[in-house]
């Protein structure tokens, strides 16, 4: 077999998981292999450009001091900075900052193509290489349930990864395997009433990949998230909109920079109102949401427009953020107003609202429906509890953010590299407590609590977060 089809690490997905869990690999030495559907979209702001946020800042620097790669690059990339919470107090500031989320994906993919002991390869992954563990084929048939999935996760590993193979038919092999596959594993793209597979708009979604982690025994469940349309900005009317500038002095997140430098952008405000809200409550029943198209459940703290109508029916103003994507660009990011609805009732109620009269959409707002591990199935290593080697990380594991992500990546990626040299010795390996890090209070709340909705860090989420300060 070819040895430059060996690694010691595969990383499946080139996200914001799948990019610290690639050169946290790499770091600690480990010969590792960035596996993605397209190169060139490794590091995409698929949501919002914007990186932080209440506790999700607080993810960003703890990936920072731990030798992570997003602090870097917003800092280098950003272009609107600010600390949230400044009158609450030290422990629940938050630092946020927009970026330029084309300049943000070059640096990504640069950042990893410089990364020592890093390698790079272009395609989808169709399976895992698995064996069974034969001396433990009795326990795992006894755990499963008539479906063929385990009933709870096995007390020891029944299977051991060799590595994956690709829809192209590529065998790559590696002891440790770290998937981070976002919203493209069995993803669905929901624009009014019509479907089709993807996992974000314009690129193709990881259809196979869920049969193989079936096979094995493994719990899969559905979750939905969805994104705004963006907006043109030669036709905003910005006159009698609120600007939000960023601060005077804004904080840098990588604890490696003193300072960021510009140039910076302003973002700007708008709101629904009752003509907004009557335009959408009556076309509430061809919002896929409600239609019963999409079965998996949304995030609960980011609602989309639909939702904000369905459960706020007495609320007439909600605030929408309109965001730069970029300094080479005009397109907004029309942060509050995520939607799935048909193109015409987008149209229409994006009309209705103040500076927005006259505004063209440059992209439509949808939903994204994908498949993803229940993470109770996973140790605090974020390695599963029935595959020796396999590990997960991201939006698989059912949160949604890229700081949630990111930070999953970097331990799954650390884990994967460690265990080799300790395979079994879990103390050598980076487990972080409650009491130490919000990257300690994700894992434990994920794999001790699980989740069946989309889970967002909170900073109430957090006992210690008098200690847990973002500085």
């Amino acid at each position: 077999m070819n040895k430059q089809h060996h690694f010691d690490v595969i990383v499946i997905g080139g996200g914001h998981a799948g990019i610290e869990a690639a050169t946290a690999s790499a770091r600690i030495g480990a010969k590792t292999l960035l596996l993605t559907i397209s190169l060139d979209q490794i590091g995409t702001m698929s949501c919002n450009p914007a990186i932080g946020g209440v506790a999700k800042g607080q993810l960003a620097r703890e990936v920072d001091a731990l030798g992570g790669c997003m602090g870097k690059l917003i800092d280098q990339t950003g272009i609107h900075f600010r600390m949230l919470n400044t009158s609450k107090g030290p422990a629940v500031m938050s630092p946020r900052a927009q970026a330029d989320k084309d300049a943000y994906r070059q640096a990504a993919k640069l950042m990893v193509e410089e990364t020592e002991n890093l390698q790079i390869l272009q395609g989808e992954v169709a399976g895992l290489l698995i064996e069974p563990i034969q001396e433990r084929a009795a326990l795992d048939q006894e755990l499963r349930d008539a479906d063929g999935r385990y009933r709870h996760p096995p007390p020891l590993a029944t299977f051991v990864v060799r590595g994956v193979r690709t829809g192209y038919g590529l065998e790559v092999f590696a002891p440790r395997v770290v998937v981070t596959t976002g919203t493209f594993l069995g993803g669905k793209l929901h624009f009014g009433d019509a479907q089709l597979a993807g996992g974000r708009a314009g690129e193709s979604a990881a259809l196979e990949l869920t049969n193989s982690l079936a096979r094995i025994g493994l719990r899969t469940g559905r979750l939905k998230t969805g994104t705004p349309p963006r907006l043109a900005g030669a036709t905003i009317d910005f006159s009698g909109l609120e600007e939000q500038p960023g601060d005077d002095n804004p904080s840098p997140f990588s604890y490696e920079n003193e300072s960021v430098s510009g140039p910076f952008a302003s973002c700007w405000i708008t709101r629904t109102n009752p003509e907004t809200m009557r335009i959408i409550a009556e076309n509430l029943e061809r919002s896929p949401v409600y239609s019963g198209a999409i079965a998996g459940r949304g995030p609960r703290y980011c609602p989309s427009i639909e939702d904000k109508v369905k459960r706020f029916p007495d609320r007439q103003e909600h605030q929408i953020f309109l965001e730069p994507e970029g300094l080479n660009t005009r397109e907004y990011y029309a942060n509050g107003i995520s939607s799935s609805l048909p193109f015409d009732v987008q149209d229409a109620f994006v009309a209705s609202i103040a500076g927005l009269e006259k505004a063209h959409i440059t992209r439509y707002g949808y939903a994204v429906e994908y498949d993803f591990v229940p993470p109770h199935q996973c140790h605090r290593t974020l390695a599963c509890r029935s595959v020796d080697g396999l590990y997960f990380a991201g939006q698989i594991c059912g949160t949604t953010g890229y700081e949630e992500a990111a930070a999953q990546g970097l331990i799954a990626g650390a884990n994967a590299a460690l265990s080799l040299r300790h395979p079994e010795d879990e103390s050598k390996q980076l487990i972080l407590g409650r009491e130490q890090a919000y990257i300690g209070v994700l894992i434990d709340d994920l794999t001790t609590r699980s989740t069946d909705e989309p889970y967002r860090m909170f900073t109430s989420r957090a006992e210690y977060r008098l200690l847990l300060r973002e500085d």
